[in-house]
C-alpha cells in the first residue's frame, strides 16, 4: 500500500492528472520486477487503477476499485457536481484555507457527509492532520482536483472510452454520500470481462475502513486461489 504522489512521505509533483496516477501504478509494477499484477485502489487510487488498466491491460491480471465507477459513468455528466460539489469549491482561491482552518475541521465534515455511520478513530484523524501539516501538502492534495479542472477534454474522453478487459471487482457502500449507485450500473458496458459489483449496506465512502472484514472477504473471494 503506497502513499500516492503528493501525499507525504511521497514527494510532491508537477503533474497530478489521472494519466500520471495511472502511469504511477504501471511504474510500480515494473519497480517490483513483475510482468503483471493485481491492483486495488480506493477513490483517487481507483481512478489510478482504471487508468492503468486501460493504458496497459497486459500488465494487470485483475483489479479492484472501491467507491468510484469507471470514468465512462462520469465524464461529460455535469450532474456529478451536484452529488460531489467539492470538485467545484476546491477550485476557488480559498480552498487551501478551507482545508486547514479550525484544525482541519473540513476533514471531519467530509467523513460525516460521505460516511455518516463511520466515526474515524482519533489516531486516524491525527495521522491525516499530520500529513496535511507538511508544508506544501494541502496544495498537492488539492492538486488532484485542480488537475481535473484543467484536464484536456480529449484525454478525458479517451480514458472513458477505454474498455476494461480483465476481471474486475467493484466495491461500493450503499450509504456513500457523494456517489449514486446508478452510476455503477451505467458503467457496466465498459467491462468486457467479469464485472462483479459488491454493495455493502450501512457503509459509506470508505469500505476498507468502515467494513474491513467484509471488504477483505469480497476481495479474497474474487481473487480466488493463487495462479
Amino acid at each position: 500500500a503506497l502513499y500516492m504522489r503528493g501525499y507525504p512521505p511521497s514527494g510532491f509533483a508537477d503533474d497530478y492528472s489521472v494519466t500520471a496516477l495511472g502511469q504511477d501504478v504501471l511504474a510500480l509494477i515494473d519497480a517490483f520486477g513483475a510482468e503483471k499484477a493485481v491492483v486495488v485502489g480506493h477513490d483517487w487510487g481507483a481512478a489510478a487503477v482504471y487508468q492503468a488498466a486501460g493504458l496497459q491491460p497486459a500488465k494487470i491480471s485483475k483489479f479492484v476499485a472501491l467507491s468510484i465507477p469507471h470514468p465512462r459513468a462520469i465524464v461529460g455528466d455535469s450532474s456529478i457536481f451536484w452529488a460531489a460539489p467539492h470538485f467545484v469549491y476546491y477550485q476557488f482561491p480559498w480552498a487551501e484555507r478551507l482545508l486547514w482552518s479550525n484544525d482541519f475541521a473540513h476533514i471531519g465534515r467530509i467523513y460525516k457527509t460521505w460516511a455518516p455511520a463511520y466515526d474515524p478513530p482519533p489516531e486516524v484523524m491525527a495521522d491525516i492532520k499530520a500529513t496535511l501539516r507538511v508544508p506544501g501538502a494541502t496544495a498537492s492534495t488539492l492538486g488532484y482536483y485542480w488537475a481535473i479542472a484543467r484536464a484536456d477534454r480529449t484525454q478525458s474522453e479517451a480514458a472513458a472510452a477505454r474498455d476494461i478487459v480483465m476481471p474486475a471487482l467493484i466495491i461500493v457502500g450503499m450509504g456513500d454520500g457523494p456517489m449514486d449507485l446508478d452510476r455503477f450500473e451505467k458503467a457496466r458496458p465498459a467491462f468486457k470481462n467479469e464485472y462483479r459489483l459488491v454493495t455493502l449496506g450501512g457503509v459509506g465512502h470508505f469500505p476498507q475502513l468502515e467494513a474491513p472484514d467484509q471488504t477483505a472477504e469480497a476481495i479474497v473471494n474474487f481473487l480466488g486461489p493463487p495462479e
